[in-house]
């Protein structure tokens, strides 16, 4: 098994929010934008607001492709982990892991939950706890081959239907 930096196997980008001062970058929009709020659905399946493709283009907000691993950087949520089941943009307090060839995203995602005690343990600042997009970058993670990581993240899915269920 490899212990790899998460920017050694996958691209991380953080979010942006589109002025909220100027009404084309939200009226009407369709791209789905989520705060760090949202990441507390733990499987992101919905969300409250949406941008304008201006808005998109005129902010440093980008698109994150389905199945991106989102964490986010700071306040009450610090290092709350989402899963992305659609494409959408976050705002500036939230990292997306985007997928790759090296990573199964939900073995990620249950990894990451795992490790949210360190997460905030290594987060700095007094009311308002916070960890960066580079402190994301540099998480060791241990990457078993991709059959297993697909294993292990089927055996975490089927236990977290059960707790649900009970």
């Amino acid at each position: 098994m490899e212990l790899l930096k998460v920017k050694n196997f996958a691209s991380v980008t953080t979010g942006g929010t589109p002025s909220t001062k100027n009404k084309d970058f939200w009226e009407g929009g369709d791209i789905p934008w989520l705060n760090s709020g949202e990441l507390n659905q733990n499987i992101v399946k919905t969300t409250r607001n949406y941008i304008t493709e201006l808005g998109l283009k005129n902010s440093s907000a980008k698109l994150m492709p389905e199945n991106t691993v989102l964490i986010a950087l700071t306040g009450s949520t610090t290092g709350v982990v989402g899963f992305l089941t659609f494409e959408a943009s976050a705002n500036q307090s939230v990292t997306g892991i985007l997928p790759s060839n090296k990573h199964f995203p939900k073995y990620l995602f249950y990894y990451l939950k795992s490790i949210r005690p360190k997460v905030l343990h290594d987060a700095y600042g007094g009311a308002q706890p916070h960890i960066s997009q580079g402190y994301v970058k540099e998480l060791k993670i241990p990457l078993p081959p991709l059959d297993q990581q697909k294993k292990i993240a089927a055996i975490l899915d089927a236990a977290d239907a059960y707790r649900q269920k009970t």
